[in-house]
């Protein structure tokens, strides 16, 4: 029987044909679980890889919230500082103003004490002209002592104007250093005609008189006209010349 079934072509090829069928299914199943091995591997690295990219994006995560918070604290401190820098600004804006306004008083004080010098000089040399007259003149009750304060000097014009170097007329407000032709106008039309009215005119009201007529007026400073005036009421030409030359020395 088993020689009947060898001897069958028909059998052997089917049986050939089951084997090859057989074989390429063991071989396909082989196939399959050494695939099946190798993904499971890369499967596992993959995982280990996923695993380190995420500690490594928690520890991004991490620096990111401790950079947020640092940044929000150096945000903080600069807002801190920007607030004091602003208040130290501000208080030295202030000292500054307060600096300012003390050196406006203390030049309004020195220009106050100038002319207070000013005028002390010229009370001094009224009474020195007075003591001298005094001292020299014989003693006369009669002789009222207003007339001795304004008696008028006269002088010898030509030779004064020789000695200032320039025309000298009698009460010519012209010939004060810091006086012009206009400002002597201003002074006239302000009851200012002489040499005398000059001496005795304080130097606020000269700089008030100078202030109203605005414009070069209130830039003219007016402290020793009254002292020039005075040597010129009072005929001391050569001290009028010094005290002129040690102006322009200060100029």
């Amino acid at each position: 029987m088993w020689l009947d079934i060898l001897n069958n072509e028909n059998l052997l090829l089917a049986a050939e044909t089951l084997i090859i069928v057989v074989g390429s299914m063991l071989l396909g199943i082989l196939l399959s679980y050494l695939t099946a091995g190798g993904n499971r591997q890369k499967l596992a690295g993959l995982e280990a890889s996923l695993e380190e990219e995420r500690k490594q994006s928690d520890a991004l995560r991490d620096q990111v919230m401790q950079i947020t918070h640092e940044r929000a604290e150096s945000l903080a401190v600069n807002d801190a500082l920007k607030s004091k820098i602003s208040d130290q600004a501000r208080t030295i804006f202030d000292l500054q103003q307060q600096v300012f306004q003390k050196e406006a008083d203390q030049r309004k004080q020195q220009a106050e004490l100038e002319a207070l010098k000013t005028t002390l000089d010229s009370f001094e040399y009224r009474i020195d002209v007075l003591r001298k007259e005094l001292e020299t003149s014989p003693a006369q009750e009669d002789i009222p002592l207003k007339s001795i304060v304004t008696a008028p000097l006269r002088a010898n014009y030509e030779h004064v104007s020789k000695l200032l170097g320039k025309q000298v007329t009698e009460n010519d407000l012209t010939i004060i250093a810091g006086i012009g032709p206009k400002t002597a106008s201003l002074l006239q039309s302000n009851g200012i005609r002489s040499w005398n009215d000059l001496a005795n005119t304080g130097v606020d009201d000269l700089r008030t008189i100078l202030a109203d007529a605005g414009g070069v007026y209130k830039n003219q400073d007016p402290t020793h006209w009254a002292k020039q005036a005075l040597m010129a009421s009072l005929g001391e030409w050569r001290k009028l010349r010094v005290f002129q030359e040690s102006l322009k020395k200060l100029e």
